[in-house]
């Protein structure tokens, strides 16, 4: 699987956990963090993954990281999040791709969070867990579903309390949803190894009921980003142990693990590692993934395991399966 990094500087500047994309033949990226201090208000977009336009230079929603954004009927759906002082618990809608933002809920009924993750399925939108304050962090172990793009939610399911985390991953392949990873780090900026995990569950009934599988071989891990493609599951980067014991400082995956459920009967330990060299072995965390024209693209991200704080820019690409590079057969 080779990497490509098409761009090295992209004008939207360096930030982890950029949200945002595709929509109308655009990529858009949007918010993040920069540092430890700096939260991005913007929204940015391209054609072509190279050249770039600021669509809005101050988004209605403020300056906030740490939101998720979805795709529902060819609008961005941007949910909660956090700025310096404030978790949010509100919803914005883009009909422009990022231009113009409209908030279609105030004040959601599921309380104010960041790090939590959403996924569209059937149509619906789902909220998984995130987590409220930073340094006494308080985790959700919920499910919530708006059918409406954001307007009104309901509770689908409370879930076991251990997935009530942050960082994890949620993806789709047939009717099953898999949900993986994540952390509970308390507080948010020193990792938890114990609270950092690799399971692997998953839901038959559109997330009202959960099964736990087991775990994968891929090491306990959080910011890692997932997708599904073809039915193949891939898991990509993160913040990981690194080698010895370490008690703060992080280590960055440039793995790419794949797995294919239905060819595996959902056996959680065949995953495959099809290279660690993703990003030409650099490694990252909290970047954007998207799919399209059989590529895999990544935007920005996080390289962060101490001081001065560094995070991304780039952009990359790669295969969209590890068959056309000749690494896994199976997959």
């Amino acid at each position: 699987m080779t990497w490509q990094r098409i761009l090295e500087h992209a004008p939207f500047k360096r930030r982890a956990m950029p949200r945002g994309g595709q929509v109308d033949g655009w990529f858009v990226v949007l918010g993040g963090r920069a540092g430890m201090v700096s939260i991005y208000g913007d929204s940015w977009r391209s054609r072509d993954g190279v050249t770039w336009e600021c669509a809005s230079a101050k988004a209605g929603w403020g300056k906030r990281c740490y939101p998720e954004v979805d795709v529902v009927d060819g609008h961005l759906v941007l949910t909660a999040g956090q700025d310096l002082r404030t978790f949010h618990n509100d919803v914005w809608r883009s009909g422009d791709a990022g231009t113009t933002w409209e908030q279609v809920c105030a004040e959601a009924p599921w309380g104010p969070r960041a790090g939590h993750h959403t996924h569209v399925h059937r149509g619906e939108i789902l909220l998984f867990g995130g987590s409220v304050k930073s340094v006494r962090r308080e985790f959700y172990p919920e499910l919530w579903a708006s059918a409406d793009g954001g307007e009104t939610w309901t509770l689908r399911a409370e879930l076991p309390p251990d997935m009530g985390r942050a960082g994890m991953q949620v993806v789709t392949v047939g009717e099953t949803l898999y949900f993986m990873g994540g952390d509970h780090d308390r507080p948010v900026f020193q990792p938890s190894w114990e609270g950092r995990r690799n399971d692997l569950w998953r839901s038959i009934d559109q997330g009202e009921t959960w099964e736990l599988l087991g775990h994968a071989p891929w090491s306990p891990r959080t910011g890692q980003q997932a997708v599904a493609v073809d039915g193949r599951v891939f898991v990509i980067g993160g913040h990981v142990r690194p080698p010895g014991d370490p008690r703060v400082k992080q280590g960055l995956s440039a793995e790419v693990w794949c797995w294919d459920p239905v060819a595996s009967s959902e056996d959680p330990a065949a995953w495959e590692l099809v290279t660690d060299q993703a990003w030409q072995g650099i490694g990252k965390s909290d970047f954007m993934l998207e799919v399209r024209d059989g590529l895999m693209w990544t935007f920005g991200g996080d390289r962060e395991v101490a001081s001065p704080w560094p995070q991304d820019h780039d952009v990359w690409t790669a295969p969209a399966t590890p068959v056309a590079a000749g690494v896994v057969e199976k997959c």
